[in-house]
């Protein structure tokens, strides 16, 4: 009877486990851009956050439609433009899960000229309470690692408050081993360290967030550190190409072509 009783509870736990897999501080905002008359218009849109350091540049599809996904929580400075029409600019607050929807209706634009001063409204988010130093794609990009498969724990060893053992462990604050990698809200428990696991794929990155305190409940205790990855979730349509190519000492050499539509 006791082991009736615990097979119908289990369901109830899986139930009640689901939410706190799912909470990883990313939301997502869905996009819809209209013409005057309330028709579709395939637009380009750039939406730059400084403080995350994400800046992304994407299309509608023809639906006027379009969703940038795996965000983090902060402000983010969307332009809207197509030719022809008057370029749309807005400030949105991503924070929560629940996707923020925007529509937007660009006008006919007159014959005119005018110049746009922007400021840095996305530079400090005057409500975020801790200290998170983010590592954007264009940095990740431009890493020459000093050795083979290193490029992503040698940007986290630049920020504030962690330093590097010889076998390239990571140690942040100086604890030893409380590193945890979390990708896509996916927290991975083991060493991820150079010597021990492989590398994460650099050119799959687009952004990084590496926090030494003011952890999300979900990520446990007793952490020294944490390195949030989000991998690149924006395409462009058509045929894609990429090429990786690294060497080290000891005739160390890899190669990594991908081709994809």
């Amino acid at each position: 009877m006791r082991f009736f009783r615990l097979t119908r509870l289990l369901p109830l736990a899986f139930l009640l486990a689901i939410p706190a897999l799912a909470q990883h501080e990313r939301g997502e905002i869905r996009l819809t851009v209209r013409d005057p008359k309330g028709g579709p218009l395939v637009a380009q849109v750039e939406l730059v956050s400084e403080a995350n350091q994400v800046r992304r540049s994407f299309s509608t599809n023809p639906n006027g439609n379009s969703i940038a996904t795996e965000l983090p929580f902060g402000a983010y400075h969307l332009q809207v433009s197509h030719q022809g029409f008057l370029p749309v600019e807005q400030i949105i607050e991503v924070r929560s899960e629940i996707p923020v929807s925007v529509t937007l209706t660009l006008g006919l634009a007159p014959v005119r000229s005018r110049i746009n001063v922007r400021d840095s409204a996305t530079l400090v988010d005057s409500e975020r309470t801790g200290t998170i130093y983010s590592i954007g794609s264009q940095a990740i990009g431009e890493e020459v690692p000093a050795q083979l498969g290193r490029s992503l724990t040698d940007l986290v060893n630049t920020e504030p408050g962690w330093i590097y053992e010889a076998n390239g462990v990571l140690h942040p604050r100086g604890s030893e081993y409380d590193v945890q990698f979390v990708v896509n809200g996916l927290p991975l428990t083991e060493n991820r360290s150079p010597s021990f696991a492989p590398p994460l794929p650099s050119e799959d990155i687009e952004s990084m967030r590496v926090m030494t305190a003011g952890f999300p409940a979900e990520y446990g205790r007793k952490l020294g550190g944490v390195v949030e990855a989000t991998t690149r979730t924006d395409l462009f349509p058509g045929l894609h190409l990429t090429a990786t190519g690294e060497g080290g000492s000891s005739s160390t050499a890899a190669s990594f072509v991908e081709v994809g539509y």
